[in-house]
Order: C-alpha cells, then sequence, then structure tokens
C-alpha cells in the first residue's frame, strides 16, 4: 500500500510516500502546482467558471447544480459537463498542471447528477447521438476522459463517488470505461464521522471487486474551517483505514486543509497505542502493513 496526504496548501507533512495538492478546488481558486507533489483538479464543479458565466451551469428538471440545491448533494456550482469552451480550456490546463507537478488526480469530471443536464446543447447533442439518455452521458464523459488521457503525459488518477451500484445512472461514470485511461481510481470517502466503520469497508470491498485498477481511499480528516469538534477523532480514523485496509485497497489518503492538520492527526495516531495493539487482531498482512505505517510516524513526530 501506498499512503498520501491531500492537501489544500501547498505544504507537506513528514512520514508519507506522497502528496497530493488542490490546485484547483471546486472553489474554482487556482494555486500553482508543485513540481514534487501531485496535483488535484475539480473539472465541472467550478464557482468561478460559473459565477463568470452564469449560462454555463448544469441544468436539470430539479433545477441547477448550484450550491443550495438541496434536491441533490452539491455544495458548489457545476458547469455543465457539454460546455465546450470550459472542456476545451479545461484541456490545456491539465495538460500544463501535468507539466509542472508529479501527475494529476481529477475530480468532478462527470455530469453533476441524475438528471443533467438538460439544456439546449445537451438535448441536442442527444437526439443527434441516437443513443438513449444513458448511455449518450456515458458516452459523454468516456469520451472526454480519453482526450485527457492524451494530454497527461504522467499518472492520472480518477476519483469517483462512493457509489458502487449507480454511477453510470447519476453521473455518466462507468467504472470499465474509465479504467482504459486511468492509472489508478480514488474513491472519495470523505465523512465527518467514521463511528460506522463496517459500512466504509463494505464500499471498499465492493470498489476493489469492480475496478479494474488500483484503488486508492481518501479519508477526511480536517478541512478548512473545520473545528475539532466537527471532524473525526484520531480513533475513528485509525479503525477504519484499517478495516479498508483489510479490504485489499491499494492505498489512503487523509485530507486536511494544511500540513499542520496532518501533524495533529499523526500525533494523535502515534498516542493511540493501545488501540493499535487491538486492531493489529484485525487481520493479516494489509493490516499489518498499515499498523507499521503508522508506527513509523513516530520518528516524525515532535
Amino acid at each position: 500500500m501506498k499512503f498520501g496526504s491531500f492537501v489544500f496548501q501547498p505544504e507537506k507533512a513528514a512520514g508519507f510516500d506522497f502528496h497530493l495538492l488542490r490546485v484547483k478546488p471546486e472553489t474554482g481558486i487556482r494555486l500553482t502546482p508543485v513540481q514534487d507533489m501531485h496535483s488535484n483538479i475539480a473539472v465541472f464543479a467550478d464557482n468561478v467558471a460559473v459565477r463568470n458565466h452564469p449560462n454555463w451551469i448544469s441544468q436539470s428538471a430539479l433545477g441547477p447544480a448550484k450550491m443550495g440545491n438541496s434536491n441533490y448533494n452539491i455544495y458548489w456550482d457545476v458547469v455543465c459537463a457539454t460546455q465546450p469552451e470550459h472542456r476545451a480550456e479545461q484541456l490545456d490546463y491539465i495538460a500544463d498542471v501535468d507539466r509542472h507537478s508529479q501527475g494529476v488526480w481529477l475530480n468532478s469530471q462527470y455530469f453533476a447528477d441524475h438528471g443533467h443536464c438538460i439544456c439546449p446543447r445537451c438535448n441536442e447533442k442527444w437526439k443527434k447521438s441516437g443513443l438513449s439518455w444513458l448511455e449518450w452521458r456515458r458516452k459523454e464523459v468516456t469520451d472526454y476522459m480519453a482526450q485527457v488521457r492524451e494530454r497527461v503525459k504522467k499518472e492520472l488518477v480518477l476519483s469517483i463517488q462512493p457509489d458502487p451500484v449507480t454511477s453510470c445512472e447519476r453521473y455518466g461514470v462507468n467504472f470499465d470505461d474509465f479504467a482504459e485511461h486511468a492509472d489508478a481510481f480514488n474513491v472519495v470517502m470523505f465523512s465527518k464521522n467514521y463511528a460506522t466503520p463496517w459500512y466504509w469497508e463494505m464500499l471498499a470491498r465492493a470498489f476493489k471487486k469492480l475496478l479494474k485498477k488500483p484503488l486508492y481511499i481518501s479519508l477526511y480528516v480536517f478541512g478548512p474551517g473545520d473545528n475539532l469538534a466537527d471532524v473525526p477523532s484520531a480513533s475513528e480514523l485509525l479503525t477504519v483505514s484499517v478495516r479498508c485496509a483489510r479490504a485489499g485497497i491499494d492505498g489512503i489518503l487523509y485530507l486536511t486543509d494544511a500540513a499542520s492538520q496532518i501533524q495533529d492527526f499523526q500525533k494523535a495516531a502515534v498516542d493511540k497505542v493501545e488501540l493499535r495493539e487491538r486492531l493489529r487482531s484485525y487481520g493479516g498482512k494489509p493490516v499489518q502493513e498499515y499498523l507499521d505505517f503508522v508506527k513509523g510516524w513516530e520518528k516524525v513526530v515532535l
């Protein structure tokens, strides 16, 4: 397994195999890529693009893909996945970021959710395709990923939502199609509470069965604006990591705003000596590998 830090700030905490920087999160704000970090880009979720071009927003019968539309689990504004100017600009941007970092990890590289998009352009493209609605959406997403693959010369990791059953119906995402273009997958398992670890283990097992490329998962530690009362405890994070590790995943990333919160988590994890010893009984080689990795933090925490 490989272990990575996943940060909003261009900072690296010691004790990880690699570091992933959110160079363009869903806010649309862009950071300068760092040569020795991997780069995460949110493609269609882009508040800045929608603010500058309100008519680019993805449309549905239940309203636009806009932050605040409670019909969907949308916490930002999402551009229509067929918007030609945005698609072209993002391809150039992705290629440039790839040149200036260790590789590209994409998210939001698909339709906003079920029922999207029904803008006039999408309706026209769908009708001309001769395909069913779901097959047309799948083709649009897959064809765009093929274009991305042509631009990315280093590692390309495609992030997907933690839905192993209806990702095609919701987002136009077919896992086998994505596997033709991705070097690996990243299943985003963000939650502010991991008190029910069997649920996340179940998802990890499902994705490990379905995906034909290496599987990373991303866990939530501390986001922008959070306080300690609102985020997962170190005990929860250690337990859910062990439970997912024994499902056969290939790596884990931990999301924080800055390196300092990663370091706080490392210190708290190191202090959980009794829990870590108890977790040794949870499985074989993958569990021991993960716990040995955490034990290594004893050398880096102050």
